[in-house]
Parts: C-alpha cells; sequence; structure tokens
C-alpha cells in the first residue's frame, strides 16, 4: 500500500515537472522572440539575455528531474525557484511584446471614415423626404468624407433619380450654398460642426443645423506614404504635430489642424526646434489648385497629406514624419504622466475639452503651476478674452467675466503650446515604471495617430543610451520658433465665402528665418540659435523666439475698384496684371469695343475689388450707353425736360437695383492700393 501510494507521489512529481519544464521552455521562447524584435539593440545584448533564459532553462530542468527521485524538500526547492522564473519570463514578454504591438496601433493605417448629409430644413427628417431637391458633394478625389463615400451614399440611396446632384469645388463653397439654401442638403464630415462652428456666420451651426443620414466606412489611410525614403530617428528627421479640433473621440474624420507645430531634431548635435504655425496664416496650400486657404483648414478632407506637403513648401523642408492628436487625447496626455508644471504669464479661464461651461470652466491663476489634462488643454487653447466680440468671448464675459489679463492671441497660443509639449516631455522622462509607460499608451491609443513605427522608435536606442552614459542631464538644446505675420481682415475678399475673413499673411522675413535655422539644424551646423547663457539676477533670461522680428509686409496684390479709371486706365491695369478685359453693355449682355467713355459710362465691375489677382484670369467691365441729347424748341425743350426727369428717374430705380448686387464701394482714387 506504501509502495503504490510512493509511485503516485512519484508520478506526481513527474507530471509536475515536466509542465513546469514545457512551460519554462515556452517562455524561452517567447521571450527570445520578443528580445529579437527589437532588432536597433546591440544583437550582443540580445543573444546575451536569450542565452541567459536558455540556460536557467537547462539548469531548472536538472534540478526539477533530479527532485523526482530526491525528498520533498529537494523538489520544493526547484519548484519554487521555476515559479519565479516563470514570472520573470511571463513579464519580460509581456512589457516587451505590449510596448512593441503598442506604438504601432498608434501608425494602423486603417481608419473609420464618417459623412454625414446635412441640411438647414428643419422640415427634413430622413433621406428619405428628399425629393426635387439638390444636394451638394465636393469634387476633391481625395476627399473621403466629402466625396469618396458620399458618393458610394448617393448610389446606394438611389438619390440621383428624384434629385439633382451639385458639385462644388471646395467644401467652403458647398457650406455656403447651403447656408444660402442654394442647394438643400449636403454631403459633410460628420465632425462638421467642429470644422465650421469658428467660423463666422456658423456660430450656431449645430443648433440651425440636422443631420438626416450617415455613412460610416473602414478605408486604408495612404499617410504612410507620406514618410520620406530613408527616414530615421536615428539621423536628423523631422515631424509634424497636429493638434485636431474636436470635441469627440478619434483623429480619422474631418477636423480643423487647430495646433500645427514643425519639430525637426538632430540625434548628433542633440538639437531640436520647435516652430508653431498659426491656424489663421493664408497661404496658397498644397491641395487648393493654386488659391488661398487658412492653414487650418488643410485637413478637411481628413488627411494629413495636405497640410504636411503645405509646410513642406513653405520651409523648405521634407517632413519624415507626423502626429496627430485630439483635444481629448491632449487631456489623456496629460493626466496619465501625471501633469506637468507650466510657467502661466497671465491669469485663463476657458471651456472644458467638451466646450462647456459652467461648472466645467476651467480656471488657472499665473506663474508657476502644476496643470491637469482639461487645465493644460484650456492653456493651450486659449486666445479670446471677455466680451471680444467672438462667441468664445461673450460665454467668458458670462463665467468669468474679469479674467481679463493679458496679450491673447494666435501668438500667445502658440508659445502655450509649446509649453505644454515641453512639459509633457519632461513629465515623461520621469517615468520609471513600465506599468506606466504602457498605461499612457493605451490611454490616449483612441486619440492619437503617428506614422512612426516601432522599429523607427527603436532606433532612438543609441541615442537614448548617449544621453543616459553622459553626465549632463540637460542635453536636448530646444530652440523656439513661431512664424509671424500681418493681418489682413478687411484686405482680402474670399468669393468662396463671399466674405472678408479673419486671416493672417505670413512674413516672408519670418519664413526666411525659420528656415534659416531649420536647415542649419539637419545640417549639423549652428547659427543664431545656439544659446549661451550668463546669469544675472538684475536681467532675467528670456528665450528668444526666431520668427518674431521686425519685418517688412508681404502684401499680396489684390484687385482695385475700377470705377473712377478711364477706358485707358482700365486696358493698362489689365493689361500689367495679365487679365483678359471685356467690356459688356449692361443692357442686352453683348460685349463691346469702346476706347473711351464718351457713348459708355461705368456700370459696375463683375469682379469684386480687393480679390486677390493671381486667383483672376478675367476682368469684366459692365458699361452703359449714354442718352443721346438733340436740339428742340422752347415747347419741345419743357416736354423734354419733363421726359428727361422721368428717365432719369427711371435710371436711379435701375441704379438702385445694381446696388443690390454684391458689388463694393467705390474707391475714391486710382492710387488706393492694397
Amino acid at each position: 500500500m506504501k509502495k503504490v501510494k510512493k509511485n503516485k507521489k512519484k508520478i506526481f512529481k513527474t507530471i509536475i515537472c515536466l509542465l513546469l519544464m514545457f512551460l519554462l521552455f515556452l517562455g524561452v521562447l517567447l521571450d527570445s522572440y520578443a528580445l529579437f524584435l527589437y532588432d536597433e539593440v546591440e544583437t550582443l545584448l540580445r543573444i546575451l539575455g536569450a542565452s541567459i533564459t536558455i540556460y536557467l532553462f537547462i539548469f531548472l530542468s536538472y534540478l526539477l528531474l533530479r527532485s523526482i527521485k530526491k525528498g520533498k524538500i529537494a523538489f520544493i526547492i526547484p519548484f519554487l525557484i521555476s515559479i519565479i522564473v516563470l514570472v520573470v519570463e511571463g513579464g519580460l514578454y509581456y512589457y516587451l511584446n505590449k510596448l512593441y504591438t503598442s506604438i504601432d496601433d498608434f501608425s494602423d493605417n486603417k481608419a473609420m471614415k464618417y459623412t454625414a448629409l446635412v441640411t438647414y430644413d428643419k422640415s427634413l427628417n430622413s433621406y428619405k423626404d428628399l425629393d426635387n431637391k439638390k444636394i451638394g458633394v465636393t469634387n476633391d478625389k481625395t476627399d473621403y468624407e466629402g466625396n469618396i463615400l458620399a458618393q458610394e451614399a448617393i448610389e446606394e440611396l438611389h438619390l440621383t433619380v428624384a434629385n439633382e446632384i451639385v458639385v462644388f469645388d471646395s467644401t467652403l463653397e458647398e457650406l455656403y450654398a447651403l447656408k444660402n439654401k442654394e442647394i438643400d442638403a449636403g454631403f459633410f464630415s460628420r465632425n462638421y460642426v467642429d470644422m465650421f462652428y469658428s467660423m463666422e456666420d456658423f456660430e450656431d451651426i449645430e443648433e440651425e443645423t440636422k443631420v438626416i443620414y450617415e455613412k460610416e466606412k473602414e478605408y486604408t489611410d495612404t499617410e504612410e506614404e507620406i514618410k520620406s525614403e530613408g527616414a530615421s530617428l536615428n539621423k536628423p528627421f523631422s515631424m509634424l504635430f497636429i493638434g485636431v479640433d474636436s470635441s469627440k473621440d478619434g483623429v480619422t474624420s474631418g477636423y480643423n489642424a487647430d495646433v500645427l507645430l514643425l519639430a525637426t531634431f538632430n540625434p548628433k548635435t542633440l538639437r531640436a526646434t520647435l516652430t508653431s504655425v498659426p491656424r489663421d496664416m493664408y497661404l496658397k496650400t498644397a491641395c487648393s489648385n493654386g488659391t488661398y486657404r487658412r492653414i487650418n483648414t488643410t485637413t478637411w478632407g481628413s488627411s494629413s497629406s495636405c497640410a504636411v506637403q503645405t509646410i513642406e513648401r513653405m520651409f523648405g523642408v521634407n517632413i519624415d514624419y507626423y502626429a496627430k492628436v485630439n483635444f481629448k487625447g491632449v487631456v489623456q496626455l496629460v493626466d496619465a504622466v501625471g501633469g506637468i508644471d507650466v510657467n502661466v504669464d497671465y491669469p485663463i479661464c476657458e471651456q472644458n475639452s467638451s466646450r462647456q461651461w459652467g461648472a466645467n470652466t476651467q480656471y488657472i491663476k499665473s506663474g508657476l503651476q502644476h496643470l491637469n489634462g482639461e487645465q493644460a488643454l484650456a492653456f493651450a487653447r486659449n486666445r479670446h478674452k471677455p466680451n471680444d466680440g467672438s462667441k468664445t468671448g461673450k460665454a467668458m464675459a458670462k463665467y468669468c467675466p474679469t479674467w481679463t489679463g493679458g496679450s491673447r492671441n494666435d501668438y500667445t497660443r502658440g508659445k502655450n503650446q509649446m509649453k505644454v509639449i515641453l512639459g509633457v516631455v519632461n513629465s515623461a522622462t520621469k517615468m520609471t515604471n513600465p506599468n506606466d509607460v504602457v498605461g499612457v499608451l493605451d490611454k490616449i491609443k483612441k486619440n492619437f495617430q503617428t506614422n512612426i513605427k516601432s522599429k523607427d522608435l527603436l532606433s532612438l536606442y543609441n541615442l537614448a543610451k548617449s544621453i543616459v552614459v553622459s553626465d549632463n542631464t540637460n542635453l536636448v538644446n530646444v530652440q523656439r520658433m513661431q512664424l509671424s505675420g500681418h493681418s489682413a481682415w478687411g484686405k482680402i475678399y474670399e468669393p468662396t465665402s463671399k466674405s472678408y475673413p479673419a486671416v493672417i499673411i505670413p512674413y516672408n522675413g519670418s519664413i526666411s528665418d525659420i528656415k534659416k535655422e531649420i536647415k542649419a539644424n539637419l545640417n549639423n551646423s549652428t547659427t543664431s540659435g545656439a544659446k549661451s547663457i550668463k546669469f544675472d539676477i538684475n536681467n532675467l533670461y528670456k528665450d528668444t523666439i526666431i520668427g518674431q522680428g521686425k519685418y517688412s509686409a508681404s502684401s499680396i496684390p489684390t484687385l482695385k475698384d475700377l470705377s473712377k479709371y478711364s477706358v485707358d486706365g482700365i486696358k493698362n491695369y489689365a493689361s500689367s496684371n495679365h487679365l483678359t478685359l471685356r467690356f459688356i453693355d449692361s443692357s442686352n449682355g453683348q460685349e463691346v469695343n469702346i476706347n473711351d467713355f464718351s457713348e459708355y459710362s461705368f456700370h459696375y465691375q463683375k469682379e469684386h475689388k480687393d480679390i486677390i489677382l493671381d486667383q483672376l484670369s478675367n476682368l469684366t467691365i459692365y458699361v452703359k450707353k449714354k442718352a443721346v441729347v438733340t436740339p428742340t424748341t422752347n415747347n419741345q425743350t419743357n416736354t423734354n425736360t419733363n421726359t428727361n426727369t422721368d428717365n432719369t428717374k427711371e435710371e436711379v430705380k435701375e441704379e438702385v437695383k445694381e446696388e443690390e448686387k454684391p458689388t463694393p464701394d467705390p474707391t475714391p482714387t486710382e492710387t488706393n492700393t492694397q
């Protein structure tokens, strides 16, 4: 009986030992696989790590097999050691693999796109109510939500059967057509409220419109193509950070690029540049067919490509990487790293990440502050004062009327955004717990996307090693830069929006200074950006921000009001600006050939004054034929006088009708230039 019992114990011990040996061997395989994912780490170190796990497996296997014939104590010791090794092997594999896959998750090129059929007509409740209606789409073949997905929806819902599909050259043109009831409904990004709410005339778009149909579909983004050939984080590189203005989760739907920060880093010199580009910069973008747009609208097609290419052209740099983060993601990121320490120049109050006031209003005092996620976002977004004429300013006047200090504009906001980024970096470098690092990645995953792959990030291993080995704890020299310009509000007329937008024209000098610094940093040389600091308690050091010097205005030639010009003056103006000139008789719409205003008088010009000249190819002047006066007798004179008076009244009425057209007020002199 004792022998049977002894044999059972032996069999049990054998099974346990074999099971432990199998698990240990499995741990060796998994850890070796995880180690060899990190191919940027020295091969010798990875082989050494794998060899240690193999040695432990062999040694513990020997002890386990030997313990089968030994007593209870001889079995317990290798059993406990095996359990400890298994826990270590499991933890090593988990963290190594989790970190690697978490990074790759951010660069997943699968993305959900959403299109919404939007209307101002509250009587429409569904796409089924659309009958004999006009439906708008854009003609941008790269716009998933305004064109590609919209066209699929039109076909699936058979909307062409009883409706007219109107195609627009731009999202903005379609938006104004919808607002002015020129179309009954239009396809836009589902995120259209966040895209348009800050524009003049669209502050209440959420309340005034409704969505009568939505469609979503997963697409494969082509944003991986942004990466330059041969790009590596182990040699000088550039990266564009894009802040997504959205009150919803996600970064793949249409959005405003309300934060544009271009970073360059040279791992050889350990110098970095960080350039802020204000959202209202007005320039020719890479995707607008030579027309001018606000730079924050370059992401309206829900792709980063246009923003990247526009920044590349402006600063003469190849952008290797991009990263998109939603405002919700900023909150999550700051909270995940334990908050950030920031010097706040003036007291701030702002709405929260969901654009809510009241109990959700964020208040930040001036001075050195430790900010949580919501406060950090409020600090990075603030650019308004109470009662500054904006919708946000009106809300501030209600919830924080006395918080008026500081100079608040896009430039101040750009500086604050750079402070937030540097604060996050500073807090992140203090994290030592692997769980915290993985936790940060998991928390921001939904609201963050980049084309940096795990293998790209691992190329920073050698850089990190050199910093750790060095005695200097502040090796990286960050040069802050900011693109500046002059306001063109009220000076440039935009035909698409039929308005004078609040825009900024970048200074050529500012662009030039920033380009010079970027080029120097990427080419391993130094410029004025290299810092040398002398400490003086009476004269505190102030960091120089490149790009904010004194520059001359970079004017954009615009169309003049030609109502006071002679015919020769108009012809010379058209010729010098390469415009095809046509004189049209307003009474019959026929083109006429005139050399002076003896028979005709200037009536109005078709093209609105202050349109950017290089956006025009034609100049059309409508003229009116003058009345012919013939000699008469006294009686006839009286009759003719009465008749002429009546005619004059008719002409006055006709002039009033013409004034109803969107024609600007006459310019008094020919010298009135932009």
